[in-house]
This record gives structure tokens, sequence and C-alpha cells, in this order.
């Protein structure tokens, strides 16, 4: 297959575009084109035709992995996950995970402190993290670390309670909260001492 037009970016860095007989269109990165020695009025044919459009298939992919991961923060499983989605093969989802953590846009350490730190603020306990760094795709070797930087619940835990309980003598209603603070994933003994403070007015 004849290349019929060789066209440089307009912003340097981005892909180049090959127009090819028949009205195809591939966007390739610079070295690429380097690699392949494109020029105007090239023919590629079998193999070579094959391994051009496996790179412009991965240059695309990396363009989406890097426009979503410059969106919002994503683990490296999530963004393997994805990719795969769009119909890259195992090698490819890894080489290019394996990219974007060299180049700086995926950290699954730095993620998982950022959703630690979300999740709280947002007056949720740690079992609530730890579901978050696991549905995540998060490697449970950055879970310890996320979860030291957690501050101390009891602030939360009370002012919870001191919200839905009017009367700390309501089993009903102290019942009713502190269900509640355990959906939000504090656990049964943070809670208990959380009420205990409510009825002693601490």
């Amino acid at each position: 297959m004849k290349i019929e037009r060789l066209l440089p970016p307009a912003q340097p860095g981005r892909p180049w575009t090959v127009a090819l007989e028949g009205g195809e269109t591939l966007r390739v990165p610079e070295g690429t084109v380097a690699q392949f020695g494109l020029y105007d009025g090239l023919t590629l044919e079998g193999e070579a035709l094959d391994r051009l459009k496996e790179a412009a298939f991965t240059a695309r992919l990396r363009e989406k992995a890097v426009s979503t991961l410059s969106a919002r923060m994503l683990s490296a499983g999530q963004l393997n996950e994805k990719l795969m989605a769009q119909g890259a093969t195992e090698k490819q989802a890894a080489q290019i995970v394996a990219w974007a953590i060299e180049i700086g846009l995926l950290n699954d350490g730095e993620y998982a402190k950022a959703l630690a730190r979300h999740y709280q603020a947002r007056g949720y306990g740690v079992y609530k993290v730890k579901d978050e760094l696991y549905r995540r795709h998060i490697p449970r070797t950055y879970w310890e670390e996320a979860l030291a930087e957690l501050e101390d619940p009891e602030e939360i835990i009370d002012a919870f309670l001191a919200k839905k309980i009017q009367d700390p003598t309501d089993r009903k209603q102290l019942k009713k909260a502190s269900d509640a603070l355990v959906r939000r994933g504090f656990s049964w003994r943070q809670v208990a001492d959380g009420v205990d403070r409510l009825r002693r007015g601490d």
C-alpha cells in the first residue's frame, strides 16, 4: 500500500499523519516516521504495513491515556483496564502503563493518599477508604502509608452523632446513628467510643 501524503503536525511533538491510498489515515509519532523511513510515495506491504498500523494504534492509545490522566487520577490497574477495553493487547497495555509511570503520569502511592484524604474529608472511615482503594485496583503495598496519613476520626464521629442525635438516652436514635456510621466505614469500637463521649458530654 502506497503512502500518498506524509503530513507533519501543526504543533511540534504531536503525531504525524500518514495518508494511505484508498483514503485510510494513520497518526504516528515522529520517532515512527524516522524508524520506518516514511516519505510520500513509499509502498508498504505485509509485515511492514502491519507494524506501522500497530505503531499508529499504540500512539492513539497513548494519546488517550494522556488525555484521561490529565483529566483525573487513575491507578495503574484502572488505566490497564481502560486500555484493554479499547482493544489493546495485554502487552500493549502493560507497555503504555509502564511508560505513563516512567514519565510521572501514574503514581499509585500518591493516588492512594489522595483517595484517603478525599474520603475522610467527606466524613468516611477507614473501611470505606479501604473499599475504595480495592475497587480502584491500587496494590496493597500502598495502603499502609496512605492510611497512616488519616487523622483521628473522633471529631468526624462526634460531629455526626451530635447532628443526628437529639436525645442521648434514646436507644433508637443511638442505634440508627451508630449503624449509619458503621456503613460509612467506621469500626463498631470507634462508634461505641463516640457514643460514650456523647453520653458523658465530652
